[in-house]
């Protein structure tokens, strides 16, 4: 039987199984989703596979609007430290992320105003895996499980006002709660984000961390 991962059931099939559920009640004369529900394919229930499917479809939607937000911000909290487009971090604990971030890099000259938005990109994908090898992940993945939902929720609140306008116009009421919905949970991926960025970053520079060994035996 298919084990899904936390990020694969917050992130995709719970916004997947909101969007479905929103056209079975949406449907006029009762959705044909629902006689799905009993049928199973490898021991996973149709409904299942088909909010997984709807899921990933979904995310797409909400890779658009998580693009169009965090442009509104100057780029994504990931990306702040080296821009100093928004706070994320203590002023005190950028020299720290910098050296840090030359030791792992094995780059004496490295700053942050140096790198580009993409060899950025890359760099917090190597500070990643910097925290995971040490076991340090636990919370940074737990936030970034709830950004994904979050996200997902937004599109799938979203994506369901043009399909509730078009059988049930001018249901205004729906209309009106899936977009505050839609904005509430922008408004959470948004709160996550920020506790991502910060909590991985906030990991990194806690001693014992990748970088520190390979200093150590540099010295040597």
């Amino acid at each position: 039987m298919r084990q899904f991962d936390f990020y694969e059931f917050v992130g995709v099939i719970v916004p997947g199984a909101v969007f479905l559920t929103g056209v079975a009640l949406a449907w006029p004369d009762g959705s044909p989703l629902e006689r799905l529900g009993d049928l199973s394919i490898g021991g996973l229930g149709l409904g299942v596979i088909l909010a997984y499917a709807t899921g990933h479809l979904v995310q797409a939607v909400g890779n658009l609007l998580e693009k169009a937000w965090w442009r509104a911000w100057r780029g994504m909290p990931s990306d702040w430290p080296r821009t100093g487009a928004h706070p994320l971090i203590a002023s005190q604990q950028i020299p720290q992320l910098e050296e840090r971030v030359r030791t792992l890099l094995s780059q004496p000259g490295f700053t942050l105003s140096s790198a580009s938005k993409r060899d950025w990109y890359s760099i917090v994908r190597q500070v990643y895996a910097a925290v995971e090898k040490e076991g340090r992940s636990a919370r940074v993945d737990v936030f970034n499980g709830n950004y994904g939902l979050c996200r997902g929720l937004a599109a799938s609140f979203l994506a369901l006002i043009p399909l509730i306008a078009l059988i049930h116009w001018p249901g205004w009421g729906v209309i009106v709660g899936l977009a505050v919905a839609g904005g509430i949970a922008i408004y959470r991926t948004h709160r996550f984000g920020v506790h991502y960025g910060r909590e991985l970053f906030v990991q990194f520079l806690e001693p014992g961390q990748a970088g520190d060994r390979a200093a150590s035996k540099g010295g040597e």
